[in-house]
């Protein structure tokens, strides 16, 4: 209660419950949010799979952040004209069982910044890609343990802001005045398993390839 919290890596703080208002903060605890350019990965997937239909979106449905972006993720394939569907596990004991059975039904899978799918990548890619699903990820980490691509948000710039919102407040700013902060886009950076795409047989567009927000 004295003490200002700042929190990092929270998706949508007041939907979780930690704060009234995400412009309007209202107690001691004010922070950043990692959410996820959701709209801009669901481009970045039609970009590279144009025929897909069918998007299996893969959460642990005890995550009220994944089912934040899950929602997104439904309004974002609709307006593409793709059709998302549901994939949720409780445990890591599912994730295997679940991934083996969207072979044959999705064109595609992504999987927002879901902790605990971050943690089991390896196993969702020891089905996936064999498989070839094509998986676009929330964030890099993911890609990097098989994975295929991501447009995420920059995790190095976003403990920045967090910081700079710890020093203003040691300089005497209230916290329930702080409103919650979001990355730049300027920040986002292209991910890309390029192991992956050999193994599932899909060719990653020189765009993303290149520049300065790309990463392999």
């Amino acid at each position: 209660k004295d003490i200002p919290v700042v929190i990092s890596a929270v998706t949508d703080p007041a939907e979780s419950g930690l704060l009234a208002d995400n412009n309007a903060p209202g107690g001691n605890v004010t922070g950043t949010s990692d959410l996820t350019p959701v709209k801009e990965q669901i481009d970045l997937l039609k970009q590279l799979i144009p025929d897909a239909q069918t998007v299996g979106v893969l959460y642990c449905s005890a995550e009220s952040n994944s089912a934040i972006q899950a929602e997104m993720t439904r309004e974002a394939c609709e307006a593409l004209g793709m059709e998302a569907v549901d994939y949720t596990v409780s445990n890591t004991n599912e994730i295997q069982t679940v991934v083996e059975s969207m072979v044959g039904k999705v064109d595609a899978l992504y999987i927002p910044t879901d902790n605990m799918l971050a943690s089991n990548m390896p196993t969702v890619a020891l089905v996936a890609n064999p498989a070839k699903i094509p998986v676009i990820c929330g964030e890099s980490g993911m890609v990097e343990n098989g994975g295929l691509i991501t447009n995420g948000i920059n995790y190095h710039d976003l403990g920045v802001l967090t910081g700079q919102q710890a020093a203003k407040i040691l300089e005497g700013a209230d916290p329930a005045e702080m409103p919650i902060e979001y990355c730049d886009e300027s920040s986002y950076t292209y991910t890309i398993n390029e192991d992956t795409a050999a193994e599932i047989g899909i060719e990653i567009p020189e765009e993303f390839l290149g520049g300065e927000n790309a990463e392999s």
